[in-house]
C-alpha cells in the first residue's frame, strides 16, 4: 500500500516473537515528507518474518485527539458517525467520523448531514478496493467530498475521518508492508 519503507527498528530473540507487534507511525514518517496532516497516525500490525525483514499489514488509523478538541468549540454542532463497511475486496472496517459546523445545527439538519455522511462512506467503500480507500481517507479525499455535498444543508467548518480499525476477511497478500 505505501511501499518499502522502514517503519524501524525492533529487537527479538526470535522472529516469531515479532509478529503480532504493532507499530504506530504518523503519516509524516512513512513519507519521509513534512505533511500538513501531522495529526494522522497510521496503525501497522507485524503478520510476517522473513530474516531481518518484517512485513506488516495496515490496522487502522486515527486522528490526534488535542486536534479533535481543537475544532470543537461553543456554539457549533459536532457530527460524529460509526460505520462498519466492507470493500470491493471484501476487508471489513469500522469507519469513524465527525464533521463541524460554524453554528449550532437543528435536529434535521444534524441527521441530514450524518446520512449524507454514511452514504458517502459506504458507497466509496463498496466501489474502491482496501488500498485505493485507505488512499482516499488519509489524503482527505474521502473528507473533501463529504464536506462538498453536506455543506449544502448546513454551513460546514471541517470533516474529518477520525479512525479506523480493521475487521477480518479479505486478501492479507495485497497489504503487505515492509519494515526492517
Amino acid at each position: 500500500m505505501f511501499g518499502d519503507v522502514k517503519a524501524g527498528d525492533t529487537v527479538a530473540d526470535e522472529p516469531s516473537k515479532l509478529i503480532g507487534r504493532r507499530i504506530g507511525m504518523t503519516l509524516g514518517d512513512l513519507t519521509g515528507k513534512l505533511i500538513k496532516s501531522s495529526n494522522l497516525k497510521l496503525l501497522l500490525e507485524i503478520d510476517e518474518v522473513d530474516h531481518n525483514t518484517a512485513y506488516t499489514k495496515f490496522i487502522g488509523h486515527k486522528v490526534d485527539n488535542g486536534y479533535l478538541r481543537s475544532l470543537a468549540r461553543k456554539g457549533i454542532s459536532k457530527i460524529d458517525s460509526n460505520i462498519d463497511v466492507v470493500t470491493k475486496d471484501g476487508v471489513e472496517m469500522r469507519v469513524k467520523s465527525a464533521c463541524f459546523t460554524l453554528r449550532k445545527a437543528s435536529e434535521t439538519q444534524v441527521k441530514l448531514i450524518r446520512k449524507i455522511m454514511e452514504d458517502i462512506i459506504i458507497n466509496r467503500a463498496k466501489s474502491l478496493e482496501l488500498n485505493k480507500y485507505i488512499q482516499e481517507i488519509i489524503l482527505g479525499k474521502l473528507s473533501s467530498d463529504i464536506y462538498k455535498a453536506a455543506k449544502k444543508v448546513y454551513p460546514l467548518r471541517r470533516v474529518e475521518i477520525t479512525k479506523t480499525e480493521r475487521g477480518g476477511g479479505g486478501n492479507p497478500a495485497q497489504d503487505k508492508e515492509v519494515t526492517k
